[in-house]
């Protein structure tokens, strides 16, 4: 990954538990996960929405920040994403400059690229009130900003028009990220200056990058888990090979659609989490998964039957599910 070109893939990396009874963060099984997929992808959203963010208590996003500031887990070769999630304004701001303020007392290990960042949580949000609550918090940080199309779960969007006009008085704002599957704003054509898009819904993975898509790039949960994959997808488009990346992207598409279908319905977190966290629970501990818990952020753990489900569907894909990567 060089230095001068822009890296089109991003990861928002999943948080592994401990077992202690507050639930804190598990740093060896976390730290385990970044080296594994670290070959494949360096740059982290950590507290995203797969990562838990949403409901991330201050004490385990202080165990991350810790984390990213160890030099035998994180170097300056990767780059980081924090997620500043919350349900008011106020409330993001408050997380917003926790971060800031940690890592200015300690830095991180990793590249800095600042806050992630979602539109306020109101169904009923004017274009304006958008507009007025990232001003808010754009006044009140030093950090870049990246923007997040989530209304899935804060219930309003961000026009295309509204973006251009924050992108252009706003050059803090270096990525877009749109988890809406709608691609309203990358298909709209507006100028977003030098802010990067970014497509978060998965699927049709080589038609989304450019040159023959509207994306620079994706922040996937799956790259969590198949972030190989996803790597040799970017990199047949970025040769031209677009036939290759198409039979690959079609393929990956099935075994995600698959995994998504399996965690639909279980009676706690979100399924793009619990896919994922499924997978690398897999490939980490290998033929032996069922000795060791997948732990979630409400203490409980995932269900053996669904596990099982997601080791048919990865060995049905080719993967080797019988050496884990965990020692």
């Amino acid at each position: 990954m060089g230095t001068s070109a822009f890296d089109p893939l991003w990861v928002p990396v999943l948080t592994h538990y401990d077992a202690s009874p507050e639930t804190r963060l598990d740093r060896a099984r976390t730290a385990a996960h970044l080296r594994h997929i670290s070959p494949h992808v360096r740059q982290y959203l950590i507290a995203g929405t797969t990562g838990d963010g949403w409901e991330m208590p201050s004490r385990v996003l202080e165990d991350w920040l810790d984390l990213a500031r160890n030099p035998n887990v994180l170097s300056p070769e990767h780059t980081v994403l924090f997620g500043a999630f919350a349900a008011t304004t106020e409330a993001v701001i408050a997380r917003a400059q926790a971060i800031e303020n940690a890592i200015g007392d300690r830095p991180l290990a990793a590249a800095y690229a600042g806050l992630t960042v979602c539109a306020p949580i109101a169904a009923a949000a004017t274009q304006n009130e958008i507009v007025q609550h990232f001003e808010r918090i754009l006044d009140a940080t030093t950090s870049p900003i990246a923007i997040y199309q989530l209304p899935q779960v804060v219930q309003c969007e961000i026009a295309p028009e509204t973006l251009a006009a924050l992108a252009k008085d706003n050059p803090r704002i270096t990525l877009f990220k749109d988890t809406s599957g709608k691609d309203a704003i990358a298909a709209s054509g507006v100028a977003t200056g030098s802010t990067r898009l970014l497509r978060g819904a998965e699927g049709d993975y080589a038609g989304h990058l450019k040159p023959n898509g509207p994306y620079d790039g994706w922040l996937l949960s799956t790259a969590n888990s198949l972030a190989p994959q996803l790597r040799a997808i970017a990199g047949m488009v970025a040769a031209g090979q677009q036939d290759d990346a198409d039979a690959a992207s079609k393929k990956l598409t099935t075994l995600v659609e698959g995994l998504f279908a399996a965690a639909d319905g279980l009676p706690s977190g979100n399924p793009f989490s619990n896919a994922n966290r499924a997978v690398d629970h897999i490939m980490a501990h290998g033929a032996n998964w069922r000795t060791a818990p997948a732990r979630l952020a409400s203490g409980g753990q995932l269900p053996d039957s669904f596990l099982q489900r997601v080791e048919t569907l990865l060995q049905n894909f080719g993967l080797n599910t019988q050496t884990g990567y965990r020692p």
